[in-house]
C-alpha cells in the first residue's frame, strides 16, 4: 500500500491505494448522501431549513463537523509547536466553547421568529435591506475562505501523502459534495455529517492510540525542548482566540442552520454541551501532534519543515497503514465542511435574493463560486492566516448585528 520515498523521508501511498481509500471512501459519502436527500428532496421545508429536525445526538455531532475541517492537521499542531500545550489547550477550548453562544442566542432568535432558520433571515427582518445585503455579502465572503483553506489542505495533504497530482481529487470532492447537497440540501448535509463524524471520531481515536503507542520520546528530550510550562502566548489564546471564533462563528451559515434544526431549547443546550466535549478531545489529540513531533525530534524549530507540517512528520516515521488512514480522514473531514460550507453559501445567496430566484440558479451560483476558491486553494496560502484573516473580519462587522438582540 505505500511505498518509501527516499526525497520526502517516509512512507507514501502508492498510486492505485490511493486512489482506492479516496474515491471508494467519496462513492459511500454520495451513496450516504443521496440517500440521506431522498426524504428531503421533495420536501421544501426540510431542503432548505431542516428546522426542528434533529435529535440531540445527531446535532452534537453536527457541531463536531461544521467546527473541524481537514485544516486542523495542519493549524493544530503549528499552534502547538509555538505556544505548547497551554496553546493546545486554549485553541481547543476556544474552538469548542463558542458552541455555547448558540445555546444562548438561539431561542432568544426563535423568539422573533419561530421559523427562522438562518442568521440572514434575521438581519432582514430586524434591520432591513441595507444591513441585510451586506451581511449576506459578508457571510459568503467568510465560508469562502474558509472553503480556500479546507481546499488547501486537501491539495497539500494529497501532495504529501501520494504520488497523484491533486487537483483532480480536489474537484470531484467537490462535484461530489455539490451533488448530495443540490440531491437533499441542508438536511442531506446534516445527515451525512453525523454519520461521517462517527466515522471520523473512531479514526481519529484509534490514530492517537496508534500515534501515543509508537511515539515515546524519553523524559530528557520533553525536558531538553520545552513546550510543556504555561506561555504567555497560551494563556492569550484562551481570551483572544475564544472571542475570535465567537464573532467568526455568527458568519458561518452553517452554525445557524444547525442551531435553528434543534428540536427545542433543550435539546440545543444539551447537544451544544455534549458538541464541547467532542470539539475539545478532537482539537486537543490532534494539536499534541506539534509538541510530539518537537520531543521525539522528527521535527525541530531550526529545520526547514514548517511547524503545519509537524504532524506528517510523525506520520511519516509510522507504517504506511497510518498514511492511508490519513487519506480516509482528511477526505472525510473534507466532505464535512465542504458540503456545510456549500449549504451555508447557498444559504446565504438565497437570502441575499430574498428567495426570489429559481434555487437551481443559486445552486449554479454556488458551484461557479467554487472556480476562483480552487485556483485560490492551488497557490498554497498558509491556512492559519486566512483563517485568522476570516476571524478579523466578523470581530470588526459582527456588533452591530448583536445589538439586534
Amino acid at each position: 500500500m505505500a511505498s518509501d520515498d527516499a526525497s520526502n523521508g517516509g512512507p507514501k501511498v502508492s498510486s492505485p491505494a490511493a486512489n482506492a481509500l479516496i474515491y471508494v471512501t467519496l462513492i459511500c459519502f454520495l451513496a450516504l448522501g443521496l440517500v440521506a436527500g431522498w426524504r428531503s428532496h421533495r420536501n421544501a421545508d426540510l431542503f432548505l431549513k431542516a428546522i426542528k429536525s434533529q435529535t440531540v445526538w445527531a446535532l452534537s455531532l453536527n457541531f463536531l463537523a461544521v467546527n473541524i475541517g481537514a485544516g486542523i492537521f495542519f493549524t493544530l499542531p503549528q499552534v502547538g509547536t509555538i505556544a505548547g500545550i497551554t496553546g493546545v489547550f486554549a485553541y481547543a477550548f476556544a474552538a469548542a466553547a463558542p458552541l455555547f453562544v448558540f445555546a444562548l442566542v438561539g431561542p432568544m432568535f426563535r423568539k422573533h421568529n419561530s421559523q427562522q432558520w438562518s442568521m440572514t433571515a434575521f438581519v432582514m427582518e430586524r434591520f432591513g435591506r441595507p444591513l441585510h445585503v451586506l451581511y449576506s455579502i459578508i457571510c459568503t465572503l467568510f465560508v469562502g475562505m474558509y472553503l480556500v483553506s479546507e481546499l488547501t489542505t486537501i491539495y497539500s495533504v494529497f501532495s504529501l501523502l501520494t504520488p497523484l497530482h491533486p487537483l483532480a481529487p480536489m474537484i470531484i470532492i467537490c462535484v461530489v459534495t455539490t451533488i448530495y447537497t443540490a440531491f437533499g440540501g441542508v438536511f442531506a448535509s446534516l445527515l451525512t455529517d453525523a454519520i461521517q463524524c462517527v466515522l471520523i471520531f473512531v479514526l481519529i481515536l484509534v490514530a492517537a492510540i496508534v500515534v501515543g503507542v509508537s511515539v515515546r520520546p524519553s523524559q530528557a528530550d520533553i525536558e531538553r525542548v520545552g513546550l510543556v510550562a504555561p506561555t504567555k502566548m497560551g494563556g492569550e489564546l484562551f481570551l483572544i482566540l475564544t472571542l475570535a471564533i465567537a464573532f467568526s462563528n455568527m458568519y458561518h451559515q452553517g452554525f445557524w442552520q444547525r442551531t435553528f434544526a434543534s428540536r427545542n431549547d433543550r435539546d440545543l443546550r444539551l447537544a451544544t454541551f455534549f458538541g464541547f466535549w467532542m470539539v475539545f478531545i478532537v482539537t486537543a489529540l490532534v494539536g499534541m501532534a506539534g509538541p510530539l513531533a518537537a520531543w521525539a525530534g522528527t521535527w525541530t524549530p531550526d529545520s526547514d519543515v514548517p511547524g503545519s507540517s509537524a504532524l506528517f512528520t510523525i506520520i511519516a516515521s509510522l507504517p504506511g497503514w497510518v498514511s492511508g488512514l490519513t487519506l480516509v480522514l482528511t477526505t472525510s473531514l473534507s466532505c464535512c465542511a465542504i458540503d456545510t460550507c456549500q449549504t451555508a453559501m447557498f444559504a446565504s445567496l438565497y437570502d441575499l435574493v430574498e428567495q426570489k430566484v429559481n434555487i437551481w440558479v443559486v445552486r449554479a451560483a454556488v458551484v461557479v463560486l467554487n472556480v476562483p476558491v480552487i485556483v485560490l486553494a492551488m497557490q498554497a496560502p498558509d491556512i492559519l492566516q486566512v483563517y485568522l484573516l476570516a476571524d478579523m473580519l466578523a470581530c470588526a462587522t459582527i456588533l452591530p448585528v448583536l445589538c439586534g438582540l
